[in-house]
């Protein structure tokens, strides 16, 4: 028995949300780190929240992606698009975008928990070095863009 596209492709954009738990990792970290850094030094507040907006955008990109798959297959779930049907093989590229979705992301929570707590306990002692600990992170944080312009790449192929 064949497995239907419409059910891999929702899958798929439910599988997206697996992304929360990649900005979850390093928002649990920064945070604790947060509370203790800002508890010392207030005025560090806004730096540290730009800090931890780096993790938030993990989710952010598992939610663009989902609501791109979305837009994709709801022609095809109300009837509207009757040129074409949405086969297995566009259910299994959804199944692929979130695969690399997550994965990508896993890899940016992975580098952002380590660096997060220490970008923050650093800029605690020296608030010069926010610029560059943002740059490190940002390195981190393009794993998980690579991750979406690949998702991106491979949601093209569906009609």
């Amino acid at each position: 028995m064949a497995v239907e596209g419409y059910i891999l492709g929702i899958m798929g954009i439910a599988g997206t949300m697996l992304t929360i738990l990649g900005a979850g990792i390093p928002l649990a970290k920064g945070v604790q780190a947060a509370a203790a850094a800002v508890a010392e030094k207030q005025r560090l507040n806004i730096f540290i929240l730009i800090y931890l907006a780096l993790a938030e955008a993990l989710a952010i990109y598992g939610l663009l992606i989902a609501f791109v798959m979305y837009t994709k297959i709801q022609p095809y779930l109300d009837g509207t698009n009757l040129l074409t049907d949405f086969t297995p093989t566009y259910g299994w590229i959804y199944i692929a975008a979130m695969f690399i979705m997550v994965v990508s992301n896993l890899g940016a929570a992975i580098t952002l928990a380590k660096g997060e707590p220490a970008a923050i306990g650093s800029i605690t002692a020296n608030s010069e070095v926010f610029t560059p600990n943002l740059i490190y992170l940002a390195l981190g944080e393009a794993l998980a863009i690579y991750g979406l312009l690949i998702a991106f790449i491979l949601l093209n192929i569906v009609v």
